[in-house]
């Protein structure tokens, strides 16, 4: 029996690296590579710049007024907005939109007891997650942060007032603090307020009662 044509078909199964290529024609996971053959290279690859161009983009559209399914009507002003944008950054959203509450189904939804232009500036916070507070807006802001649970704005805030105690406004701030249930800087302006309450008693009172004793 000849056997050169079996070697032929034989040899004709390698292909040019030498390999059989039938080890290769297996009937398992068809994106599998069999063992033996090299895996291909691989590299994972996290853009450092698409959270804040998909902000910056999202937030266009909003001033745009396109693909809006909310509008927040704040006093005599209207606030085009995004629900899924506002329930990512306030608990006070996700629970509005996400729950059996009748805004969940409103396109207009109303907010009551909160500054018009402090809702401005945590929407925009929402949007652009940039917020600048100052001295003549931080008693309106803190409340709307308080209001729609935005922790970060509500630390900022007490941050800013924490460094502008002085012994002129040090009592009015523990007093907002308290209100506000801002228990850090509630701690902070107690403890800087009888620090200048005792240093004002020792520069008040004069000496021979200082050192009298009895």
């Amino acid at each position: 029996m000849d056997t050169k044509p079996m070697r032929r078909a034989t040899s004709a199964r390698q292909d040019a690296t030498g390999m059989d290529i039938t080890s290769r024609c297996t009937l398992g996971d068809p994106n599998k590579l069999p063992e033996g053959v090299p895996q291909p290279a691989r590299m994972p690859y996290i853009s450092d710049k698409h959270p804040r161009q998909t902000l910056e983009v999202i937030n266009l559209l909003r001033k745009h007024r396109e693909l809006c399914d909310v509008v927040l009507v704040v006093g005599a002003k209207k606030i085009y907005a995004h629900r899924v944008i506002l329930s990512a950054c306030s608990p006070y959203f996700r629970a509005m939109f996400t729950g059996e509450l009748a805004e969940s189904r409103q396109t207009e939804v109303v907010i009551r007891d909160i500054d018009e232009r402090a809702m401005e500036l945590l929407i925009d916070f929402a949007y652009t997650s940039q917020v600048t507070v100052e001295e003549g807006n931080v008693q309106t802001l803190l409340p709307a942060a308080c209001l729609l649970q935005l922790a970060e704005i509500q630390e900022a805030c007490c941050e800013f007032l924490k460094r502008q105690l002085d012994p002129s406004n040090c009592l009015g701030i523990r007093a907002f603090a308290d209100t506000h249930s801002c228990r850090e800087l509630l701690r902070i302006a107690d403890k800087f307020t009888q620090h200048n309450f005792q240093e004002h008693c020792c520069v008040s009172v004069p000496v021979c009662f200082i050192h009298h004793k009895g």
